[in-house]
Formats: C-alpha cells, sequence, structure tokens
C-alpha cells in the first residue's frame, strides 16, 4: 500500500479501480506514465495477479523498456511475464505462438517502409501499371489504410465503388499479399490485420488470450486505428477489465489511421465505464496551460476537461514575427548561443516544424554557426544501405523463404552473379520447388554452365558456414563472423570516397548496437536474445526509439515526433496560414 503514497487522490483512483472498464483523459503532464506503472504494480503486488495475465499496450518499445525497468528497479516488482510492447510488437508475438492457424510460419520477417516500395515497384512491373497514373506512395497508403480497417483483399469493392482506379488498385493489393505470403514476410499493417482476424475468426484461440489476459492497459488509446480498437475488443471483451489510457486533446494521428471515436464513443463501447481525469499538470507552468487550454477550448468534439498546475515562472510565452525562413532560422540560432553561454544544456533544446522540410535552413545556420543538432525522424540508422544489407542477409538465416532480402544481397559485396544468372537462378528454384534460399544452400543448381556453378557454389558456401555457427555463436560473434567473411572492412575503409569510409562507421556502431540490444534484454528477461529477437526489435524501431537524449545537441524534429518528451526551451516555427495547421 505503499505505493499509494507518491500518488495524488485521481492517479491513486487510477491504479485502485481495477475491475471493469476504466476510461482515463489523462492531459498533458499529468502524471500518466507513472499511474499506468503503479497501476501494473498494484496488480501484481496488492491484487496478487500474476503478471502473465497482465498486457500493457504502449505507443513506443523505448517506453515499454521504461515501463519494464521502473517496474524492476524502482518499484521492486519482477515483471518479466508481463505482456508489455506495442500493438506490433505483441501481435508479432502472438502470431509467432499460434502459426499454425496461418498462412506463414514462425519465422516471418517484418518488411518496413523501403521493402514495402521495393516490393510495390516489382509488383507495378509485373502489372505494368503507369507509376504516373498510380502514384506508388498513394496506393501504397490507400492499401495501409484497407488494412487498417481489416479489409482483405478479396473484400476490397464492398467498400469500394467500382472503377478504373479502384480496380487497378484492387489488383495490385491483391498481388502485394501474395508476394508477402510467398516470401513469408509481413508489413506493419499485416501484424495487426492477422492478429485480429485470427482472434476473430477462432474462438479457441480469442478465449486462450481473453483467459490468459484479465488486465488490459493501453496507453495513447486517441491513436487507435480501427484493427486495434478491434484487438482490445477481442481480447477484453468478455471480461471487461480494461484501462485505456488517453488524451482527445492529442490525437494528432488521423493521417495514419487513427479514429477519435474510439476514445470518444468509449462508454458506448463498454458497459458502467468509470472515467477518470488527470488533470494536474506537473511539468508546464500556468501561463502555458492557459495558452494551450484558450487553444483546445475551440475543439468542438472533445471531453471537457481544464488542465491547472501550482508551477509559476517569470517565462511568457513570446511570439516572434520575422521576414523570411532564413530569419526565422538565425534568430533562434542566436537565441540558443546566447542561452549556451548561460550554461544551458543543448540537449534541453528543442525546435518543433509540421514538416521535415524544414530542417533544412535550420541545418545550414546551425552548420554556420558552428551548433551541434540532431535530427529525429531523419534517416533511420537502420535504413542506410550498409546496415539494411547486413539486415539482408541476416535476415535470411531465420527466413529461407525470404526472397526479397537474397535477392538485395546476392551479388553484395560483387561475387559476379549478375541479372542473367539470377533469373537462371530462379527458374531453377522455382522447377525445384523450392525457395532461392534452400535452393542454394542444399546446392540443387546443376547447370550447363560451369560459371553459374562455381559462382553459385561459393555464395552458397558462405550461407551454409552462417547457418552452422547460427546457434553455436553469440549474436555479436554471429555478426562479427558475417562482416569479416565479407571482408566489409576492406571494401569500405579502404575506398577512396569519404562516404563509403562513413560507411564501415556505421557498421561498427551496428555491432555496437547489438552489443547493447543482448544487455538491454538480459536486464529485462535475464535470458540472451535470439537473432530473431534481434531483428524482431529492429523492424519495430520508430523514430522516437532511436532518439539519443543524452547527445549533447539541439534536437530537430516534427511536432509529431515530439509527443510525450520533455524540453525547457521550446521553439516552434512555420507559424503560417496552410503550413500549421497543414494546408491538407
Amino acid at each position: 500500500m505503499d505505493l499509494l503514497q507518491n500518488l495524488n487522490e485521481k492517479q491513486r483512483q487510477v491504479v485502485t479501480t481495477t475491475e471493469g472498464p476504466v476510461l482515463v483523459l489523462a492531459g498533458a503532464g499529468s502524471g500518466k506514465t507513472r499511474s499506468v506503472i503503479y497501476r501494473a504494480a498494484y496488480l501484481i503486488s496488492v491484487k496478487q495477479i500474476n503478471p502473465g495475465n497482465i498486457l500493457v499496450v504502449t505507443f513506443t518499445n523505448k517506453a515499454a523498456r521504461e515501463l519494464q525497468i521502473r517496474l524492476e528497479q524502482t518499484l521492486g516488482i519482477n515483471s518479466r511475464n508481463l505482456w508489455i510492447g506495442t500493438f506490433h510488437a505483441v501481435c508479432a508475438r502472438i502470431l509467432r505462438r499460434e502459426q499454425e492457424f496461418l498462412p506463414f510460419n514462425d519465422r516471418f520477417s517484418i518488411y518496413d517502409d523501403n521493402d514495402q516500395k521495393a516490393v510495390m515497384k516489382k509488383i507495378y512491373k509485373q502489372l505494368n501499371v503507369d507509376r504516373n497514373k498510380f502514384n506508388l506512395n498513394t496506393v501504397r497508403n490507400l492499401i495501409s489504410r484497407q488494412k487498417n480497417s481489416l479489409i482483405k483483399p478479396e473484400q476490397f469493392f464492398e467498400f469500394q465503388e467500382m472503377n478504373f482506379y479502384t480496380e487497378q488498385v484492387e489488383k495490385i493489393y491483391r498481388e502485394y499479399q501474395k508476394f508477402l505470403i510467398r516470401n513469408n514476410a509481413l508489413d506493419f499493417d499485416d501484424l495487426l490485420l492477422y492478429t485480429a482476424y485470427l482472434l476473430e475468426d477462432n474462438k479457441k484461440i480469442r478465449e486462450k488470450y481473453s483467459r490468459q489476459f484479465q488486465y488490459v492497459m493501453i496507453d495513447e488509446y486517441q491513436d487507435t486505428n480501427y484493427a486495434q480498437f478491434k484487438l482490445v475488443n477481442l481480447i477484453a471483451a468478455a471480461h471487461q477489465n480494461l484501462c485505456v489510457v488517453g488524451d482527445d486533446d492529442q490525437a494528432i494521428y488521423s493521417w495514419r489511421g487513427a479514429d477519435i471515436r474510439n476514445i470518444l464513443n468509449f462508454e458506448e463501447d463498454y458497459s458502467k465505464v468509470v472515467i477518470i481525469k488527470l488533470e494536474r499538470n506537473y511539468r508546464s507552468p500556468q501561463i502555458i496551460l492557459k495558452l494551450a487550454n484558450s487553444l483546445i477550448n475551440k475543439n468542438q468534439e472533445r471531453h471537457p476537461k481544464e488542465l491547472w498546475t501550482e508551477l509559476e515562472t517569470d517565462h511568457i510565452p513570446l511570439l516572434m514575427s520575422l521576414e523570411n525562413q532564413d530569419e526565422e532560422a538565425t534568430v533562434i540560432a542566436d537565441r540558443i548561443i546566447d542561452l549556451k553561454k548561460r550554461n544551458v544544456s543543448a540537449r534541453d533544446i528543442v525546435i518543433l516544424y509540421r514538416t521535415n522540410a524544414q530542417s533544412r535552413v535550420f541545418e545550414k545556420i546551425f552548420t554556420r554557426k558552428g551548433l551541434r543538432y540532431q535530427i529525429v525522424g531523419g534517416v533511420n540508422f537502420y535504413q542506410r544501405k550498409e546496415i539494411k544489407d547486413i539486415l539482408a542477409y541476416l535476415r535470411i538465416l531465420i527466413n529461407p523463404e525470404d526472397s526479397e532480402s537474397l535477392l538485395r544481397i546476392i551479388n553484395f559485396p560483387a561475387r559476379g552473379i549478375g541479372e542473367k544468372t539470377v533469373s537462371r537462378l530462379l527458374r531453377k528454384a522455382a522447377d525445384a520447388g523450392k525457395s532461392l534460399v534452400s535452393f542454394l544452400v542444399d546446392g540443387d543448381y546443376n547447370s550447363d554452365s560451369a560459371g553459374l556453378s562455381e559462382k553459385a557454389e561459393s555464395f552458397a558456401r558462405l550461407l551454409r558456414s552462417w547457418l552452422k555457427f547460427k546457434n553455436r555463436l553469440n549474436l555479436v560473434d554471429l555478426v562479427k563472423k558475417m562482416i569479416t567473411d565479407l571482408e566489409l572492412k576492406d571494401l569500405y575503409e579502404n575506398n577512396p570516397d569519404p562516404q563509403e569510409n562513413a560507411r564501415w562507421d556505421n557498421i561498427s556502431e551496428f555491432i555496437s548496437a547489438t552489443k547493447e540490444f543482448i544487455e538491454a534484454h538480459q536486464e529485462i528477461t535475464g535470458s540472451e536474445p535470439g537473432l530473431e529477437e534481434f531483428l524482431q526489435n529492429i523492424s519495430l524501431q520508430t523514430d522516437l526509439d532511436n532518439l539519443d537524449d543524452t547527445d549533447e545537441a539541439v534536437k530537430l524534429m516534427t511536432m509529431h515526433n515530439a509527443k510525450g518528451l520533455e524540453f525547457d526551451y521550446v521553439h516552434i516555427v512555420g507559424l503560417e496560414d496552410g503550413l500549421l495547421p497543414h494546408i491538407r
């Protein structure tokens, strides 16, 4: 019961109201994360609930790790059996357990945005689609919206009017899904789609997870889409021990499919809902809250609430009108230089904008003035070419059906396997009824061309060697062996192009990241992770997961990426009609 001493009255109510549906309307800076952590601790230590019977869904992987570490280290709660993670991480875990009911096996790859685009380009070529008439990103986003609405390709025209455009999109969607299944791969949206259908169509599986997850907590509920709403409902509808935490005033992800109705209609979806409002803010002074309240009160569709605080400050919000973006960046850079002279740490300073393109002018001015900066949401470390290559090699060791990953690296580094050779190998693999990886590893590529056999055998020997060591070496040693066998250090470090030299630095950083993942995993679970867990962790990374908040640099990011973060000095730029709010 000592747990409750560190909480205010409303937070205590969140923690102790454990039975039935609970809607927590948590204003910004109101101690929402603390309430979720203490609620989990209360269920385990006071209510004596087995951690394995509790499901906590967080918005980012980083939040999940922090919550688990705080439970373990701060509160001394053994949470190793607790199911905690993002929707995508939880769904991936369920799908790997229930492979017998699915059209893929438990070694599936998870394709990121770049992988999806590469697949879509192949589908376009296969179907002879005109990319000028059918913009690839537009079609990809449309398919994503179908999946988040739990609409499969065969259901497409139940929800779409049939015309020339939609007929072509339906063909692309259908072929795209077939391609993924052939490669034993899923995209992010598939993780939700397949889990939702698994629970809906299979009563036995649904009851299994409903019994297991006796207590369900969902963070950032205002950002859930229909598929996520359905998943939660399928698991929690029977017992209704569901606590959702969110704030309709912070609903900013409708462009990603988030549906504000999920939080606004919660009282209609569940019976006898207890509503608890966390309105006391611990983060911002009253003058900031007054400004925020005056803006958000104009919104017609919201649960009424008024944030308040006991914090005061001499600083007031400052509005500056400047000539253009160059002057804006220069004035802010000079202000930051002045703050640093007053011993303000650069990591406590942030610049927020609406679109990533706005960072360019700040990068230019900051570089000129010698200010260090870190862009959050730029090119993800794991999206760099040299890192994607290593990940492709690692993927095919786990998922031999993943021909897409194999084709990426079959001739990297160059080993004389050109397009004609690849076509012949693919044809022979198809004739043998095997994936290209299995075909190579099994050595079934006899050919009238000695060159084909020699090149293929050289590559196959590498694959066999890594497969042999996959279960003998730990993760770091396996990665090091692969990098050594591929002679990547010589390839990049001895190259006269400094950009190529930098690729080796990134590979060295990748080895460090692998070590850090193992240490963090062991700290939380007490066990050493396998290659599957490592690859899944990378696949489900978000921009916020990659934020280095210890870096002594000014942070530049979109407002969307800033969600949930705290900074002492905040600059909001580009307050122009059509840009903020955005024209779309």
